[in-house]
């Protein structure tokens, strides 16, 4: 099974470098920002609502809670467990497959965290939260207590460390941090190395594959050979993409487009 998965991300990325791509929907919908699961399916945020579609356009469900402000995040790489984080209170709500609550709120700072930036899943039902105070990204469990495979970042002299995004993938955690690049420890905080990739606006990463976004230019990075691959788009009117297996999907102001490499 692994060695499909790689052999399908081979084949998606060598037909999107070459722009060789079909569109299979549009949907018409304005939001803040979106992201993807590992099936296609969309999640589209605005404001405090989040909804699914598939990877045909349906609109599947809906979710949306009033109590905690707007939607900062949403990390669908679990999809039976979605991680929605709402930063201005410091919150944290998994949400199932069908977008209802799964398991109680988590409030962040009753783990003596002060407003924490970004939080994104990790392994075996865990957490990983940026603290701004200690700036320093900590790794929680299941029952929010904390760990101590936490990222030291101070070996790594970083002068201006402001992260935009994390997510964790293969056994690898990623760290956008447009003044270095992408910054990647394993799962245990040890830092590997780093994608000389500055002032990317939001990243995927895919298989051995970094994908990053400049100017509406997406590029592609491979972690093991160095190798560079630039992608030419559909569209050029975009200001965010998501990657999955053989679809390709472009944020526009009202509409997010879906587009096969078939």
């Amino acid at each position: 099974m692994r060695i499909n998965l790689f052999i399908l991300l081979f084949i998606s990325t060598s037909a999107f470098s070459q722009g060789k791509y079909s569109l299979i929907k549009t949907i018409e919908v304005e939001c803040d920002f979106f992201t993807t699961d590992n099936q296609s399916n969309v999640y589209t945020v605005k404001a405090n609502e989040l909804t699914k579609y598939n990877k045909d356009g349906k609109l599947l469900y809906k979710y949306s809670n009033k109590n905690y402000g707007n939607i900062t995040s949403v990390d669908a790489s679990n999809m039976l467990r979605i991680l929605i984080f709402y930063k201005q209170f410091s919150q944290v709500i998994y949400l199932d497959n069908t977008l209802s609550e799964n398991g109680e709120v988590i409030n962040l700072i009753y783990s003596d965290l002060f407003l924490p930036p970004l939080v994104c899943s990790s392994y075996d039902n865990g957490m990983w939260v940026y603290d701004l105070q200690s700036a320093s990204i900590i790794r929680f469990d299941k029952t929010v207590h904390y760990m101590e495979n936490a990222v030291n970042l101070a070996p790594l002299a970083i002068e201006i460390f402001e992260p935009l995004s994390m997510i964790e993938y293969d056994n690898r955690f990623y760290v956008n941090n447009p003044s270095s690049g992408i910054l990647i420890f394993d799962i245990y905080g040890t830092y590997y190395k780093t994608v000389p990739v500055k002032n990317s606006s939001c990243f995927q990463v895919r298989g051995e594959w970094v994908y990053c976004l400049f100017d509406k230019k997406v590029k592609a990075y491979n972690i093991k050979t160095t190798e560079e691959k630039e992608f030419e788009m559909p569209i050029s009117d975009f200001k965010s993409f998501r990657l999955e297996m053989d679809v390709l999907m472009l944020q526009s102001d009202k509409s997010i487009s879906l587009f096969s490499s078939k």
